[in-house]
């Protein structure tokens, strides 16, 4: 059981997801006291970029800004994966008979041989893949707002009405928008 191939994948996995999981507490450690040294300055050098804004929550604003979420949620996926790996191996071989139910009844359908392999393998791969689009989407859908904005909010501006000003690109300034009109088609 020990020396068994996807038991040992598990016990790499998880030793990943524990890597990743420490390296954004880490993180979140080090940006907590950052975040308590930005303030400080802030509140000598430049109090109006923090007027009205406890230290509570410019810390809190401060690590979700810049913490490395990314870390959190490849551990969620590895665990995610891992976890659901003996279950879906269960539904897999119980879905290839239903498979190839109405394929020839040949002995190269059956379970080892190569389209039986084939199958397993890339439903294992889809099975992952969709662990790491599901982690992806939560990565994705609580994704926090930006610092600077963040802050302005927290200090009561009103940042929804900001429109803030595009500069146009360096290669559209030669750009200019034809102004003949287009030739008939002539046939």
């Amino acid at each position: 059981m020990m020396d068994h191939p996807l038991f040992i994948a598990a016990v790499i996995g998880l030793l990943a997801a524990a890597a990743f999981l420490l390296r954004w507490i880490a993180s979140r450690r080090r940006l907590m006291e950052d975040a308590r040294i930005e303030y400080a300055e802030r509140c000598e050098t430049k109090p109006k970029t923090v007027k009205g804004v406890d230290a509570e929550t410019f810390e809190r604003l401060y690590v979700a800004a810049y913490e490395p979420r990314w870390a959190l949620y490849i551990a969620g996926a590895l665990v995610l994966a891992i976890a659901i790996t003996p279950p879906a191996a269960l539904g897999l071989v119980a879905l290839w008979p239903i498979l190839v139910l109405g394929l020839e009844a040949g002995p190269w359908y059956d379970e080892g041989y190569y389209p039986w392999m084939f199958y397993m393998f890339f439903g294992f791969c889809g099975i992952w893949a969709l662990c790491g689009f599901l982690m992806a989407r939560i990565h994705h859908a609580r994704r926090p707002e930006s610092f600077n904005p963040a802050l302005a909010r927290a200090r009561g501006e009103p940042f929804d009405d900001v429109v803030i000003p595009r500069k146009r690109p360096k290669w559209a300034v030669k750009a200019r928008p034809d102004t003949k009109p287009a030739a008939p088609d002539s046939e």
